[in-house]
């Protein structure tokens, strides 16, 4: 009788491939934590140990528009923490107050049938509610991300909005949209991918994971077939 098992390890192995062997391009985006700051840096004060800002100060990588908006520094690395308990990628997040924006068009643009993902963290505070929107532009597609808010905590939630590009975006610029339509909002640690591989989109996770569980089906059929006498 035919050993089959080492066809049923492969079977399954595919399909544990398939479930999990495809990863995401990263796109790149301009200054995502916001570490980079405006020439003079942030001047500031009066908040707290290690907790400075700027007021309508360019940021680099990014363009903004409104009132009342920039970088901070919340001082969590001074054991400040009146207004987060931490920040999720180094010291430095962006702002936004008074129904302001910043945004950033990436270098790349949309092309038919690839999806995109941004992930973006929004921030709490702990003194006040935070209204901040994150926004993926494709052309003048709007898509707003989505997560789980938690207001007062000091802590930052994240953020996706997925979008899988349609034929009449082809060509068709992609942008990144920080907003606040009232008391503040703060992000940090802005990513945006695509699910491109050397320049073909990905074919689905779950037509793959099919795939390999027809593999183990064909295993067992042939298990179970009598042997010829």
């Amino acid at each position: 009788m035919t050993n089959r098992k080492p066809l049923l390890w492969f079977a399954m192995t595919a399909a544990m491939f398939a479930a999990n062997g495809a990863e995401a391009t990263v796109i790149t985006v301009a200054n995502p934590s916001f570490e980079i700051l405006p020439a003079g840096g942030l001047t500031v004060d009066g908040c707290g140990p290690g907790c400075v800002y700027s007021i309508d100060a360019p940021i680099p990588g990014w363009t903004s528009a409104g009132t009342f908006w920039g970088q901070f520094q919340p001082g969590v690395q001074d054991g400040n923490f009146t207004y987060f308990n931490s920040v999720p990628d180094g010291i430095t997040v962006a702002y936004m107050e008074s129904a302001g924006t910043i945004e950033q068009t990436v270098a790349v643009v949309a092309q038919a049938g690839v999806t995109y993902t941004l992930q973006v963290d929004l921030g709490f505070r702990k003194d006040f509610p935070d209204p901040g929107t994150i926004t993926l532009l494709i052309g003048s597609t709007p898509v707003v991300a989505i997560g789980i808010p938690a207001p007062f905590s000091g802590n930052w939630a994240n953020y996706t909005a997925t979008y899988t590009a349609l034929a009449t975006d082809a060509g068709d610029p992609i942008s990144i949209l920080l907003s606040s339509s009232g008391t503040q909002g703060d992000f940090d640690n802005v990513r945006l991918s695509d699910n491109l591989v050397a320049g073909v989109p990905e074919p689905s996770t779950l037509a793959l994971f099919g795939f390999g569980l027809l593999g183990l089906a064909g295993m067992r059929v042939l298990r179970s077939k009598p042997a010829a006498t």
